[in-house]
């Protein structure tokens, strides 16, 4: 124990000494503080080195490369989990959708719900129903141009998505 003892001071005595001679070799300037930053930081690895020996911990170096290789691996992972989670909100959305017109007493075959790129606002939300009962339908002509269309229009199912999606009149097409 003495043995280990003498060593470390011995250690510590070394790298003072040339901590010392490495001082007086750098020329006075900006740079010096730098020097005298890094020459602390190996006296403090000096000191404490036998100590994390004596309690038998390494300091694994591969590891820290490890991590920063973990952390970038993570930053793809993230990347394609927030990619995956934003086309599960969709898909939430749509399903959701879809059972609040159910319960309206309609048919629906699809549901097709478009957002902008940063998964904030619904651009388009593009419905196809059936109703039950057909007789309650309204169809509405609508001129464009010159053309006039037929146009099949919900007004209870575009109030509800109106109401509870925050999009306009204008943003909900029905197939």
């Amino acid at each position: 124990m003495i043995g280990i003892i003498r060593n470390w001071c011995e250690g510590i005595i070394i790298a003072i000494i040339i901590s010392v001679i490495i001082e007086l070799l750098v020329p006075e300037g900006n740079n010096k503080k730098y020097v005298k930053v890094v020459i602390g930081i190996y006296i403090i690895f000096v000191i404490i080195n036998p100590l994390l020996n004596l309690m038998n911990y390494k300091i694994d170096f591969e590891y820290f490369e490890n991590l920063k290789k973990i952390e970038e691996n993570s930053e793809e992972v993230s990347s394609n989990f927030n990619s995956d989670m934003k086309d599960v909100y969709i898909i939430g959305i749509e399903q959701t959708i879809k059972k609040e017109v159910e319960k309206m007493g309609y048919i629906v075959k699809t549901v097709e719900v478009t957002v902008d790129n940063k998964y904030e606002n619904i651009e388009l939300i593009e419905i196809s129903v059936e109703k039950k009962e057909l007789n309650e339908i309204a169809i509405n002509t609508v001129s464009i141009g010159n053309n006039e269309s037929v146009k099949i229009y919900y007004e209870d199912i575009a109030n509800f998505l109106i109401e509870n999606y925050l999009v306009e009149e204008s943003q909900i097409i029905f197939r």
